[in-house]
C-alpha cells in the first residue's frame, strides 16, 4: 500500500515539490527513495500518484503518472464527541478518523472533565491529518470549534442519534433516511446529565449489553454503520 504524504495544493503540473515538514518526514524518518512511488493529496479529495524523481536536502519532487479526485461520500457520518482528557481525546479523533467519520464537533457536556483551551482545534486537526495518512485518507475530517448543548440542539434538532446505556432501542433498529446526514452523539465518562437528555432530543439508542468508554464508542458506532449502510 503505497505511502500518503500531504501538499497544499494538487496543480497540474507533471511534476510536484514536496517541502516543509512533510519532506523532512520522508527524507529523515521514512528514508524515501528515489523511485519509490506515493500519493500525494490536499486532504480535500484531491491526489495525484507518482514516483519520487529527486530528493534534495529538505524536499523532493515527484514526476505524476495519475491523479484524481475523490468526491465527498453520502451520507455525511457527524460525530459529536463530548470532551475528554487531552490523550483520551487524541485517541478518539483517530479512531474516528479511520472508522471515516466526516466531520467531528466536540462538545462541552456538564460533564465533560477537560475544557477546550484556544489552540485545541488546530492541534486535533494535526492528529486527524496524522491519522488520515495512516488510514490512506485523501479527504481528511473537519474538525468544528466545541459546541454547547443548546448549540447542538438547535443546529440538529431531532436528527441527533444519541448513544445511551439506558436506551431500549438498538442501532440496528434505526432507519437511515437515504442522503441524510446521520449525526451520532457520544456522552463523557460520566454520562449525560438528566437535564442535557431533556434538552438535546433526538432518539437514544445503545450498542448492546456492554458499556464502552467514551473514547471508543464512537468507533464502535461508526463501524456499525458502516456496515449498515454498505459501505464496508
Amino acid at each position: 500500500m503505497l505511502s500518503v504524504f500531504v501538499v497544499p495544493e494538487i496543480t497540474p503540473s507533471s511534476s510536484l515539490e514536496v517541502e516543509g515538514d512533510e519532506a523532512h518526514h520522508a527524507i529523515k524518518v521514512m528514508r524515501l527513495g528515489v523511485g519509490e512511488e506515493i500519493v500525494l493529496t490536499d486532504g480535500t479529495g484531491s491526489w495525484a500518484q507518482g514516483r519520487v524523481e529527486e530528493i534534495h536536502k529538505k524536499s523532493f519532487s515527484v514526476a505524476v503518472t495519475k491523479r484524481g479526485f475523490q468526491e465527498e461520500r453520502i451520507p455525511e457520518l457527524i460525530v459529536i464527541q463530548a470532551l475528554t482528557k487531552s490523550d483520551r481525546m487524541r485517541e478518539t479523533i483517530e479512531m474516528l478518523t479511520v472508522a471515516g467519520v466526516h466531520r467531528i464537533i466536540p462538545w462541552s457536556s456538564e460533564r465533560s472533565i477537560a475544557q477546550a483551551k484556544d489552540d485545541s482545534v488546530e492541534k486535533w486537526n494535526l492528529v486527524a491529518i496524522a491519522a488520515s495518512k495512516q488510514s490512506r485518507r485523501v479527504r481528511f475530517p473537519i474538525i468544528e470549534q466545541p459546541m454547547t448543548t443548546n448549540q447542538i440542539r438547535e443546529r440538529f434538532g431531532d436528527s441527533l442519534l444519541v448513544l445511551h446505556e439506558g436506551a431500549s432501542h438498538q442501532l440496528r433498529d434505526v432507519k437511515f433516511l437515504e442522503n441524510e446526514p446521520i449525526v451520532l452523539l457520544v456522552g463523557p465518562e460520566g454520562g449525560i446529565s438528566e437535564s442535557e437528555m431533556a434538552k438535546l432530543g433526538g432518539i437514544s439508542i445503545r450498542l448492546g449489553e456492554e458499556v464502552l468508554r467514551s473514547a471508543h464508542a464512537g468507533f464502535a458506532a461508526l463501524a456499525a454503520i458502516q456496515t449498515l449502510i454498505h459501505r464496508w
